[in-house]
């Protein structure tokens, strides 16, 4: 049984992941606050699979990631998938964006995709196998007025994906991203109000936002030997949003 750690999976897109997976695969969840909702989700996900543990870790710091990696290999021996769920929105026009804002953006969407995959490659490379799932968005494409930052962001890790791809290729190891559009989290209801949602589902196609257990099941198959030859992509899922 392979092992999974999936960063921010304490709820959201993260939490649906870990539920999908939990049949076929020990789980790491990562949380950095939500403490209660983690353990609630071990314990209710241990009852379908023993392997499934919660670790707290800021993945933005290396030490914190660092000590992550060792608790999950101490349990699990090593990590074959990582999903680098973990990351933040702000919606602000650019000019009141300040600059400690926008460092708190680069380092959770981007530095921590870089620290843990960085901390988890020499592990895969040794086995000859792994897989990378960067959590982008329909944004890092098109980008996104009131979010600039965060378009920018998301676009770094659709290029970061790219690039990391053909250089661990060799060593048998994948990397995509998902780009989802609209997803229906705590994240996205906290940013926007009723009427600015229900202006927003007016205008897609499904005249819906994604449910994050389609998320999740993209995931499912992008990790999957199904997959095998699928490696570089930036992999949409936006219900023809675009």
């Amino acid at each position: 049984m392979k092992t999974v750690l999936i960063t921010g999976s304490s709820r959201g897109i993260g939490r649906a992941i870990a539920k999908r997976l939990a049949k076929d695969y020990k789980i790491i969840i990562n949380y950095k606050q939500s403490k209660d909702k983690a353990h609630a989700l071990v314990k209710e996900l241990r009852k379908v699979n023993p392997y499934v543990i919660a670790i707290k870790a800021d993945v933005t710091k290396e030490d914190e990631v660092e000590n992550m990696f060792r608790i999950g290999e101490k349990n699990f021996s090593h990590v074959d998938i990582l999903v680098n769920n973990a990351g933040m929105s702000q919606f602000s026009l650019i000019q009141d964006t300040s600059l400690e804002d926008f460092r708190k953006l680069i380092d959770t969407n981007l530095t921590s995709v870089f620290l843990t995959s960085k901390r988890a490659i020499p592990s895969m490379v040794r086995q000859n196998y792994g897989v990378i799932i960067n959590l982008s968005s329909i944004w890092g494409s098109l980008g996104a007025s009131l979010e600039s930052i965060y378009s920018l962001t998301k676009g770094g890790i659709n290029s970061f994906t790219k690039a990391l791809s053909k250089e661990l290729a060799p060593s048998n190891i994948r990397v995509n991203a998902i780009a989802p559009g609209i997803v229906d989290t705590d994240m996205m209801r906290g940013d926007f109000s009723k009427d600015d949602l229900d202006k927003l589902r007016a205008d897609l196609p499904f005249r819906r936002f994604a449910d994050p257990s389609e998320i999740a099941d993209l995931v499912e198959f992008l990790i999957s030997d199904r997959a095998s030859y699928i490696t570089g992509d930036i992999v949409d899922i936006n219900g023809g949003f675009y």
